[in-house]
């Protein structure tokens, strides 16, 4: 693969379009499986099969991490899922092999992939019942609980996603959301406030609450998970001690990753990233998949560094900014961040990272830092 630096690190993410049904809210690339001919998917598989065959040749080592997404892969199948994973493995087991699931998708079966899987992410999203029917979701409150007990059991490191300030629902909600999640004792939880996207069936019936209305759920959603012993380390994720996701540190970091599927994105370089897109539908996926490539100049690469590292909170290290950029970040940024609100952020000799607070107000942030580019 042309740019990919092969002494650098690399992950790998698979994107499996199907799903049973869109939930009211997901913008998402994805086609309900009822719709999707069997040949259609066997030629999916085949397809994603060859070209992860073709940059095991490339990169001729073991993947960093490997994610599979959606969609929602579970619902292609266990053994669907262990040919990718073992064509993923070829070259050695990656640290970190991930697969994205809906709780319906989810029985003990899944075990049996314990040598090939080490991290399930299930999308749990609330335990209310008004709230799921609100939400559009497939899964009801006995999918989740049934999932639960599940991975609980497991022998998976894993995550449970939970979406919150849903009209309707109440802080009081969100908090018995996330004690209920929590005393199934998963390592990561996934927290964030629903979003609303155009052309979704939510944005053309109802608009979101108000900023100060999100940020209370969000503050006492925060609050709550750090009573719980998790650590929020990006934005809207939260981990216990050595449970952090690594695949999603990677896009954080702004390392190398390669997407395959309609619509997987990807990045690879150093410096200058190139920046990849699968084709865009099914459809053209299946007739000739392509792989877009637009090489970033410094500054755009730049300006995604700051995009992802800022969502962390480790926030940016300064060396590494100097190895990729051939800058000092202080020279750099040090007159614009001496006009931000000293609460929002921590700044040392060492690494320059947001607090809580700074990521209230994470988009004006780094909008200001990016006038300095």
């Amino acid at each position: 693969m042309k740019g990919l630096d092969c002494d650098r690190p690399l992950s790998l993410y698979i994107h499996v379009p199907f799903c049973a049904r869109k939930c009211d809210y997901c913008a998402f690339y994805s086609l309900p499986l009822s719709s999707v001919d069997k040949k259609w998917i066997d030629r999916y598989l085949s397809i994603i099969l060859s070209e992860i065959d073709a940059l095991n040749r490339d990169y001729g080592k073991p993947y960093l991490s490997v994610f599979i997404g959606g969609g929602n892969p579970g619902i292609l199948g266990y053994d669907r899922i262990r040919a990718i994973l073992e064509k993923a493995e070829e070259n050695g087991m990656p640290e970190e092999v991930t697969i994205e699931t809906n709780p319906e998708n989810i029985t003990e079966e899944i075990y049996a992939l314990s040598d090939v899987l080490t991290r399930v992410s299930v999308g749990i999203q609330s335990m209310k019942r008004h709230v799921l029917e609100h939400l559009g979701r497939n899964a009801r409150r006995e999918d989740n609980l049934r999932a639960l007990s599940i991975l609980s059991s497991s022998p998976f490191r894993w995550n449970a996603d939970i979406i919150t300030a849903v009209r309707g629902e109440s802080v009081s909600d969100t908090l018995s959301d996330i004690d209920e999640i929590a005393s199934y004792n998963p390592g990561h939880i996934s927290f964030y406030c629903l979003t609303f996207e155009e052309g979704t069936p939510l944005i053309e019936r109802e608009s979101p609450l108000g900023e100060e209305e999100e940020a209370a759920f969000l503050r006492a959603g925060w609050d709550r998970l750090a009573s719980l012993g998790y650590e929020h380390y990006e934005v809207s994720n939260f981990a216990k001690p050595g449970e952090r996701c690594l695949h999603n540190e990677v896009y954080w970091h702004l390392g190398q990753y390669v997407g395959f599927g309609p619509g997987a994105e990807s990045s690879i370089g150093y410096d200058r990233a190139i920046s990849m897109r699968d084709s865009e539908t099914l459809e053209a996926f299946l007739s000739s998949p392509e792989l877009t490539c637009t090489p970033l100049s410094a500054e755009e690469t730049e300006e995604e560094f700051l995009l992802t590292s800022l969502r962390i909170s480790d926030g940016i290290r300064k060396n590494e900014y100097r190895n990729r950029f051939s800058k000092d970040f202080d020279e750099v940024y040090s007159s614009i961040i001496r006009t931000l609100d000293p609460s929002l952020y921590l700044d040392n000799a060492y690494r320059f990272a947001l607090t809580e607070a700074g990521f209230m107000t994470l988009d004006q942030i780094i909008l200001s830092m990016a006038m300095g580019i």
